[in-house]
């Protein structure tokens, strides 16, 4: 069957809706941040976890189970994005981590979002790479740990320069991916 006959599930299925969940749990960490105290620190830790946890779940579920929509191919990056972004600029809002690498993270997926779309129009679909695939899990790692209570400031600091290496090292792979893509269509 080709990308044009094929018939995709329903959008609204059980793995659309880990997506959906993933991105209405931003504003709920974001509200136990803020509120502080221990408690609402360990509530934002569990609920990142768990949010964090349904990137995988919806993939699997629409993989192995309904079926991979077109819908969700492009909700769940752009639910991943919130997770992480959201989490990292109420943090720094908190002033518990620097705005600088909030920054470098916003302006990677924003040039690799822009990218990717200018490729889509032309037809072509860039896939995740490897180099994305660890910078998305250096970066859950990161805000784990300064979501983590009593995780000590080096380990945060080490996990968030990781995750913003990654992060331009992704970049820069998705870049000179794109621009090899781009010339050979």
């Amino acid at each position: 069957m080709t990308d044009a006959t094929r018939v995709d599930p329903p959008w609204w299925n059980a793995a659309n809706l880990f997506t959906l969940l993933r991105v209405a749990l931003v504003p709920v960490i974001g509200v136990l941040l803020v509120a502080g105290g221990d408690g609402a620190r360990w509530w934002a830790f569990g609920i990142f976890c768990f949010a964090a946890l349904t990137d995988s779940v919806d993939g699997w579920v629409a993989r192995r189970l309904i079926g991979v929509t077109r819908w969700g191919q492009l909700a769940d990056p752009a639910a991943d994005k919130a997770l992480i972004v959201g989490s990292l600029a109420i943090l720094a809002y908190l002033d518990r981590l620097p705005w600088w690498a909030v920054g470098v993270i916003v302006v990677r997926e924003i040039g690799v979002t822009v990218q990717r779309q200018v490729l889509l129009r032309r037809g072509v679909v860039m896939s995740a790479s490897v180099f994305g695939k660890a910078k998305t899990v250096s970066q859950v790692v990161a805000v784990t740990c300064y979501l983590l209570p009593g995780a000590p400031e080096p380990l945060r600091l080490a996990a968030l320069l990781v995750a913003v290496l990654f992060t331009l090292a992704s970049g820069l792979e998705y870049v000179w991916r794109g621009r090899r893509l781009a010339r050979a269509s």
